[in-house]
């Protein structure tokens, strides 16, 4: 899966969210996907994903965020 013409963008209208573009493709270079000609918003994705997905990405994020916490602007 490759990502071509991607770009990222902060969402004017909404604090701390960020839209997506572009096109998503097999190794072929065939579209297999598209972000949307409008893009995707994150925070409009992430709400409609199940609690279950979201939940094991709160887990994984949690170990950054103490991190963070704890230590500061670290990466």
């Amino acid at each position: 899966m490759n990502l071509v013409d991607f770009r990222i963008d902060t969402n004017p209208q909404t604090v701390g969210d960020f839209i997506l573009f572009g096109d998503i493709t097999d190794d072929t270079g065939t579209v297999i996907g598209t972000f949307g000609p409008d893009g995707t918003s994150v925070f409009v994705w992430w709400a409609q994903q199940s609690t279950d997905f979201q939940l094991t990405f709160v887990n994984q994020f949690s170990g950054i965020m103490a991190r963070q916490i704890a230590y500061g602007d670290v990466v």
